[in-house]
């Protein structure tokens, strides 16, 4: 028995040498950032993705701003394609031919943008109830629905912003 802590004692001695010795820098442990930050002008941000707040009982028009620093040198081409539904809605539909746009190919130009439809626009082209806008909301109810959108920049590179989210009051 005393041999086994021996080999246990010497054993947990030289496992930190064996450790790494540099940094362990690869696509599968950065954050995915992209070079060119899009920010989303009047949204709030609590330490998640950014959303606006609509009532359901306003204007009935979702808008979302996007926008780009000018200390980039940088401006906006096109949105490439923009999706939009659940808040289970991933980054890779956007790459995803099956998924239907509720935009596509829509070229704009400058650092800043607005983005919007009304609800009557929005649901015509989202073909799950799940995500279309609610017809009502309870008090203190949280329904969100999901953006994303896919950039391409004046330079013909591409970048997918943010999540953003929509958040809906009574």
């Amino acid at each position: 028995m005393r041999k086994i802590y021996q080999y246990f004692l010497l054993l947990s001695l030289a496992l930190p040498l064996a450790s790494c010795d540099s940094e362990f820098d690869d696509d599968l442990v950065r954050d995915s950032q992209p070079d060119v930050p899009v920010t989303f002008t009047g949204a709030t941000t609590n330490g998640f993705n950014p959303y606006y707040t609509v009532s359901i009982t306003g204007n009935k028009v979702l808008s979302l701003t996007l926008a780009i620093p000018v200390e980039t040198g940088r401006t906006f081409k096109s949105l490439k394609k923009v999706t939009a539904g659940s808040t289970a809605l991933l980054p890779g539909s956007l790459y995803d031919d099956t998924v239907k746009p509720i935009a596509a190919d829509v070229p704009v130009t400058g650092t800043s943008v607005v983005f919007s439809m009304t609800f009557d626009e929005y649901n015509a082209k989202l073909t799950a109830n799940g995500d279309k806008t609610p017809a009502t909301v309870a008090a203190g109810a949280l329904v969100e629905r999901q953006f994303l959108f896919r950039i391409v920049l004046d330079d013909d590179s591409e970048i997918v912003a943010v999540p953003c989210r929509i958040r809906f009051t009574p």
